[in-house]
């Protein structure tokens, strides 16, 4: 037997539920179990000398969580925060990391996807800090962010304060 008849077969899943995170500038692309938490716009804790894009700091579940606006990571301005605005707290991916969880900034309420590798196709387009991929959901555009990035910046300028 050779090795590679040896290795266990992993099934590649035909659908993944998914959240599309409505932001002003798009939406991003996320796996349902990344969501932690949809909670109500709070004003967070001023962070002093921040990049723009680190809007401040939350309190969630007895953790200082950063809040952050993701369409000026992208170079677009602030987010103008309205009334449906809402903010989602987001798994960095890394549970036994400095920063396990970070709060976005959302214009509206996540919407339930289901995506199929038929349904979900690569776009063209430079990607900014943040972002991982451009993509296509059955013709809709999307992102899918780069959390390990976003945990990364965060995590440089809690370092340098």
């Amino acid at each position: 037997m050779s090795g590679v008849e040896a290795l266990p077969t992993t099934e590649i899943p035909q659908e993944v539920s998914s959240l599309l995170l409505p932001l002003t500038d798009g939406q991003l692309l996320v796996p349902v179990d990344t969501l932690s938490e949809i909670i109500a716009l709070q004003s967070p804790v001023s962070a002093f000398d921040a990049p723009d894009w680190y809007m401040g700091e939350l309190h969630w579940r007895e953790l200082r969580l950063p809040l952050v606006a993701f369409e000026v990571m992208r170079g677009n301005p602030m987010p103008v925060l309205r009334s449906n605005c809402r903010i989602a707290v987001l798994s960095s991916g890394n549970p036994e990391g400095d920063l396990p969880f970070f709060a976005m900034v959302l214009q509206g309420t996540p919407r339930l996807v289901r995506v199929t590798p038929q349904e979900l196709a690569g776009r063209e387009g430079e990607c900014a800090l943040g972002e991982l991929m451009h993509v296509a959901l059955s013709g809709e555009e999307a992102v899918i962010p780069d959390l390990g990035a976003l945990e990364e910046a965060c995590l440089a300028y809690r370092s340098r304060r």
